[in-house]
């Protein structure tokens, strides 16, 4: 009898251990080869899910976008407050900074070194859906969600070069003190 694969369940597996290699080599310097000896597969068979090394790159991205939007939906289900929302929001990140370092290295990387002429898509992907995100779950309009989501990302930057400077709890709080004070719907 043949063996029956999950095809979505090994691409999304073949995805994750991707993003390990490429957070520890950075993407232009993985090879096609190198992630199929990565991941125990003949070339051939990663060829099959993965036309190019940018479709595993695109691919990734959208999973763990899905994924991180989840996770953070989880933690702040319920009835809190936007600033509840806004500190456990924070909290979720603190919490796996090295992980939300590692992605925003990996997409400077990937946006420097791919010589893939729709790289503005996938990250048009990445960043509508985190604001989109941000607005639903937040009730706020997507020019703040683009204010807030641009905060964040320069606060993973700002907590990888100087982490001393920066307590994500204390800059959430103040992000949060700063939006209320100033607009009456918070």
């Amino acid at each position: 009898m043949p063996k029956i694969v999950d095809h979505d369940k090994q691409r999304q597996e073949m995805i994750l251990e991707c993003f390990e290699l490429f957070s520890k080599k950075g993407f232009s310097n993985v090879t096609m080869r190198e992630i199929a000896n990565e991941l125990n597969v003949s070339t051939g068979s990663l060829y099959h899910y993965f036309p190019t090394k940018n479709a595993i790159f695109h691919h990734m991205i959208n999973y763990i976008v899905e994924r991180d939007v989840k996770r953070v939906q989880k933690r702040i289900l319920g009835t809190m407050s936007f600033a509840e929302k806004m500190i456990t929001a924070g909290k979720v990140i603190e919490e796996d900074i090295s992980y939300f370092q590692n992605l925003l290295l990996l997409t400077i990387d990937f946006f420097r070194h791919s010589e893939n002429g729709n790289k503005e898509e996938t990250f048009e992907f990445f960043v509508n859906h985190f604001i989109k995100a941000i607005s639903l779950n937040l009730n706020i309009d997507e020019k703040m969600s683009k204010i807030i989501f641009s905060w964040m990302i320069g606060l993973v930057y700002c907590s990888l070069v100087v982490p001393k400077e920066y307590s994500f709890n204390d800059q959430t709080s103040y992000m949060t003190e700063m939006l209320s004070s100033h607009f009456k719907f918070f």
